[in-house]
C-alpha cells in the first residue's frame, strides 16, 4: 500500500457522477455512473459508507484466504459463549495482502485516477488491521465535484464478475447479506453543513438505475448514517447511546442488509448504531463500493481500509442487538 498520503481505496474506481450525502443534507444528488466504472444513482444529498471490518477469521479465511475474485469460505471458531454455528456462506474477502486488485471488478483504480488531481491511492504498510497491509486513500485538495476514491464489485448471482457489464442480476439473498470491514479515518475537521464522507455504497440495480444506499458521516455527531433511505420513504432509528465514529484508530463496521424485507442494521465495534427500513423495485444486490467517496469541499482526509468480507445468510438472523461477526464471534456451519 501507498505510504505517501494516498487515497488508498483499493479496488477499481467507479467514475459515476452521483453525490451521496445525507438525506437531509444540501449535497446534490446525481444519476448515472459511467459504464464499466460502477457509478451510482444518488438521491438528494450525500451519504457515506461504513468503515472496514474483518469477518473472515477462523477457518473461513485468515488473511490472504479470499482468493482471486473472492473465494467463498466457511466458518471460524465458535462464537462467544459457544454459540451454535450459523448457516452463512462467504462470497468474497479482501485483506490487501496480494498488493493488487485481482479480487475486484474495478482493477484500474489507483493514484492515476482523475489524473491524480486532489487524491492519492495505493497499498500501505503504515497501518494494518491484519496482518501487514491495508489500502490507503487520501484527499488532498477541494474539487468542484465529489471525490471518488473507491473501488467496486459487481455480482452476477453469488459471483464477482471480472469486468463491469452494468447489467444482469446480483446476489439474491432472502435472508440477507452481511458485510464486515475495518476502517481507519483521519480528518482535522467535522463533517457538517453539506460536507460529508461516505465509506460504503450498494445498489440493487446492476445498471445503477435505482437509488443507492450509502453509509457515512454527515454531521457533528459523527454517527454512521445511511443516506437515500429517509428521502425515499424509509425510516432510520438510532440505537440509544449510538457511538460516534472515532478518528485515528481501527474501527469495525458490520452491515446487515436485506432487500427482500427492506431492512438494514449497522454495528460499530459490536455496538448497534441504527436500524433502517427501505424499499426498492427489486430484491437482489448487484453493485458494491467502498472507499473515499466524499463531497468536493473535503480537502484533507486519509482513509485506511482492511479485512473486508461479504457473507450470504442461509437462515434468518433474528437478534439484531447482536452483531453477526461471522467466523469470529459467530461460528459458521459447513455448507
Amino acid at each position: 500500500m501507498l505510504d505517501a498520503r494516498g487515497l488508498v481505496i483499493v479496488f477499481g474506481l467507479a467514475l459515476g457522477a452521483s453525490a451521496c450525502g445525507g438525506d437531509d443534507s444540501s449535497s446534490g444528488g446525481g444519476t448515472g455512473g459511467a459504464s464499466g466504472s460502477g457509478g451510482a444513482v444518488g438521491g438528494s444529498g450525500g451519504g457515506a459508507t461504513g468503515g472496514t471490518s474483518g469477518a473472515g477469521g477462523g477457518t473461513g479465511g485468515a488473511s490472504g484466504s479470499g482468493g482471486a475474485g473472492g473465494g467463498s469460505g466457511t466458518g471460524g471458531s465458535a462464537g462467544s459463549g459457544g454459540a451454535p454455528c450459523f448457516d452463512a456462506k462467504r462470497l468474497w474477502f479482501e485483506d490487501f495482502e496480494t498488493g493488487d486488485y485481482s479480487r475486484w471488478t474495478s482493477k484500474t483504480y489507483d493514484k492515476n485516477w482523475n489524473n491524480g488531481f486532489c487524491h492519492d491511492n495505493g497499498f500501505s504498510t503504515a497501518q494494518a488491521n491484519s496482518p501487514t497491509h491495508s489500502h490507503r486513500s487520501e484527499i488532498t485538495c477541494a474539487d468542484t465535484q465529489s471525490h471518488r476514491g473507491y473501488g467496486g464489485l459487481q455480482f452476477a448471482g453469488d459471483s464477482v464478475v471480472p469486468a463491469y457489464t452494468n447489467q444482469g442480476s446480483g446476489i439474491d439473498a432472502p435472508n440477507g447479506v452481511v458485510n464486515t470491514y475495518w476502517s481507519w479515518l483521519e480528518a482535522p475537521y467535522a463533517f457538517q453543513n453539506g460536507k460529508w464522507f461516505s465509506f460504503w455504497t450498494v445498489n440493487n440495480d446492476c445498471g445503477w438505475k435505482d437509488n443507492v444506499i450509502t453509509l457515512g458521516l454527515e454531521d457533528t455527531s459523527n454517527k454512521l448514517t445511511p443516506a437515500h433511505i429517509k428521502n425515499t420513504g424509509g425510516t432510520v432509528t438510532f440505537a440509544p447511546n449510538a457511538p460516534g465514529f472515532p478518528m485515528g484508530k481501527w474501527v469495525r463496521t458490520t452491515i446487515y442488509i436485506n432487500y427482500h424485507e427492506g431492512v438494514m442494521v449497522t454495528w460499530q465495534d459490536g455496538t448497534k448504531v441504527f436500524e433502517a427500513t427501505f424499499s426498492r423495485p427489486d430484491n437482489d444486490i448487484c453493485q458494491w463500493h467502498w472507499g473515499a467517496y466524499a463531497s468536493g469541499d473535503n480537502d484533507d482526509v486519509v482513509l485506511y481500509e482492511d479485512d473486508n468480507s461479504i457473507w450470504k445468510l442461509g437462515q434468518k438472523w433474528t437478534n439484531f442487538d447482536v452483531e453477526p461477526y461471522f467466523g469470529v464471534t459467530q461460528a459458521v456451519c459447513s455448507p
